[in-house]
């Protein structure tokens, strides 16, 4: 083939290529003399759309934005139109441009509109966030950077163009393809600068400008201009709104779950027998104590005693004390949380089934309240006490004992006087060493006084701690006197608790507040001589350790009628049917309710809201004695009634229970 054969050839392979180029050409024309749209603000730069959508790391910029080597476009539009890049690096350098920070600040690392810290002044729509509102100084701010790119997008137009022309004229496809796409950028950042603008021509506030541009870059629906005038903090009314209904419910749903676990917390309270109470001067019902123990009138009156918890506690260790005393150390049955604290000086009740009866006896705690995980009780052997003696012979380290606690008025904090005087006999040193740890455990600064009377040297209970104590707390004061020291090495004071004893073992006595517990004729004696020594009856708190008073101990085991008996008054009706459930009257209060036969005087009167002075519930402490006027009923524990107020009628309300209607002088 000739070579004019070969050139008509190649011209005629080549006539659809140009006739693309052509078309090209003209639209790019087309494009650059188009005035922006009422969009055109929306288009982004592509400066802005780097702004968020960052190259992956590691990747070239250049390539990443599609361009390369491009020089910078004339940073403003003063005398003259922009220069035009050199043609070795062709438009390659438009979005490098565009990618630039912008000039809203004033320069590089300048803040308040342009600069973001050290990485520099921040894109062209992303810096206009920083304007809420259209001022002053933000027209003179985005203004000068609009023109500017506005102008460079036009040069940037213009160059693409006559690259287009170039490629066409030398029928390089790859080249054409360049140029599109630099005329492409170039139209972009022109449209930019158009928007913005026309933005400010129309008022609009430049923040408002950018988030247009971001909900675009999202393909997010344009947002209603009323919505984003109005709000607060930016926000639409409508969120606001929203916001508000949404925590409304939530606190809502946590007050509803708050009173829910009240009332959940107040049924299992009453659902169960006992529950933990902290300790408390005003309330003494907080804790516990040690030693058979029935409080005497002359006991401290107290607050109205709660509930006292009642479970079940196991005996961890058994301590012997003298040869007819021990200390028996009661834990949690799982070695978990002790389940009630205590006053020093409360005391505990302890039930037993001894050959088939229930036998229920009280024992001041002779442990510190300060120690949270045991109470310990330290007990008597009687010789015909039944459930010392349980105690003492049957009972081993392991066994479980049911135990109701915490009760007793008889307690001293050291938040009730400057100074204690602690008056003992035998075992009634149980509640003052209770108070004595108490109050040496926490450093108590005022004088302790201990005046401990025994019989013989070896019925010292606690000697070896009292000595420890004495000697490690300046102000603990301990004089133990013996009566009865024949036949031993025992130097100190002998005898009584007579006045001379008294007064050399504690001065100024008659200011002091005493505590005094012992067997009943020593407490009279001891009495007595404080009385004549000018000591105030009321500065004299005093409990009695003795028997219960339903009389002295047996000799044998006590027949039915001691655990189950029946008061019948004059005027009852024992004719009368028993009834699924009958009524009690209270004449004083003027009120009646009914009466379960499972449910204690003492209860049915809780429920309608008739007060009775009450302390230990298990009818040990006789606080709730009252006199019954009519009907019968049937008590199982009466240890403190007399013979005597079991003839007259007198009941225990927290044991008496009845099928018949009751009177009840209450």
């Amino acid at each position: 083939m000739d070579k004019g054969s070969d050139l008509h050839m190649h011209g005629t392979q080549s006539a659809p290529l140009v006739t693309a180029l052509r078309a090209a050409t003209v639209a790019a024309v087309a494009l650059t003399a188009a005035t922006p749209s009422t969009f055109a603000w929306a288009q982004a730069p592509a400066e802005d759309h780097a702004a968020h959508h960052p190259p992956p790391a590691g990747a070239n910029p250049d390539a990443a934005s599609g361009m390369s080597g491009m020089k910078a476009p004339n940073p403003t539009m003063g005398a003259g139109p922009p220069a035009a890049p050199a043609a070795a690096s062709g438009m390659g350098g438009m979005m490098g441009d565009m990618m630039a920070p912008s000039g809203m600040g004033g320069g590089a690392g300048e803040g308040a509109a342009g600069c973001c810290g050290p990485m520099g002044p921040k894109p062209f729509y992303a810096s206009m966030m920083d304007f809420p509102k259209l001022t002053d100084e933000a027209r003179a701010r985005i203004r000068p950077e609009a023109l500017t790119r506005l102008g460079s997008g036009s040069q940037a137009v213009t160059d693409g163009q006559a690259a287009l022309h170039r490629a066409q004229a030398a029928n390089d496809a790859a080249a054409a393809l360049t140029a599109l796409r630099d005329v492409r950028d170039g139209l972009s950042l022109a449209q930019s600068g158009a928007g913005a603008l026309r933005a400010l021509e129309a008022g609009q506030s430049p923040e408002q400008t950018a988030l247009a541009w971001f909900r675009h870059e999202m393909t997010l629906p344009p947002a209603d201009r009323s919505e984003m005038a109005g709000g607060f903090r930016g926000l639409s009314w409508l969120h606001v709104l929203l916001m508000i209904l949404l925590g409304a419910a939530l606190t809502g749903a946590l007050w509803l779950q708050w009173i829910r676990a009240r009332r959940v917390g107040a049924l299992a309270e009453r659902l169960t027998p006992g529950a933990p109470a902290e300790p408390s001067t005003a309330e003494p019902a907080a804790l516990p104590g040690s030693a058979p123990a029935v409080m005497s009138k002359a006991a401290e009156a107290g607050a109205p005693a709660r509930r006292p918890w009642i479970g079940v506690l196991r005996i961890k260790a058994i301590f012997d004390e003298t040869p007819g005393v021990k200390t028996f150390r009661l834990m949690e049955p799982n070695l978990g949380l002790f389940p009630f604290t205590f006053l020093p000086g409360q005391y505990a009740t302890v039930t037993s089934e001894i050959d088939g009866k229930k036998v229920r006896r009280s024992y001041t705690i002779s442990s510190s309240p300060t120690q949270r995980d045991y109470i310990e009780l330290t007990v008597k052997r009687e010789q015909y006490g039944l459930e010392s003696r349980h105690l003492h012979d049957r009972v081993d380290a392991g066994d479980l004992i049911e135990v109701a606690a915490p009760a007793g008025s008889f307690f001293f904090t050291g938040q009730e006087a400057e100074g204690i005087v602690l008056i003992a006999g035998g075992v009634g040193i149980t509640p003052m060493m209770s108070v004595l740890r108490y109050l040496t455990d926490r450093a108590y600064p005022h004088d302790i006084y201990l005046l401990y009377g025994v019989r013989t040297p070896a019925d010292i209970i606690f000697r070896e701690e009292l000595a420890h104590l004495a000697r490690r707390h300046p102000n603990v004061h301990v004089t133990t006197v013996v009566s009865q020291p024949e036949g031993t090495e025992w130097a100190g004071s002998v005898g009584f608790m007579t006045p001379e004893f008294i007064t050399a073992a504690v001065p100024e006595i008659v200011r002091r507040r005493v505590h005094l517990c012992g067997p009943p004729a020593m407490m009279e004696a001891v009495k007595g001589v404080l009385r004549g020594m000018g000591v105030p009856d009321d500065q004299v708190k005093t409990e009695n350790f003795a028997p219960p008073k339903g009389g002295p101990v047996l000799e044998t085991q006590p027949p039915a009628a001691a655990v189950t008996a029946v008061v019948d008054v004059a005027v009852a009706s024992p004719s009368a049917p028993p009834s699924a459930q009958a009524t009690v009257t209270f004449s004083k209060s003027n009120k009646s309710g009914r009466l379960a036969p499972d449910q204690s005087v003492l209860e049915a009167a809780e429920a309608i809201g008739v007060a009775i002075d009450y302390e230990c519930r298990v009818g040990i402490c006789g606080r709730c004695k009252v006199p019954l006027r009519q009907g019968s009923v049937s008590m199982e524990v009466q240890d403190s009634l007399t013979e005597g107020e079991k003839r007259d009628g007198v009941i225990l309300a927290c044991q008496a229970k009845s099928v018949g209607d009751l009177v009840v002088d209450a």
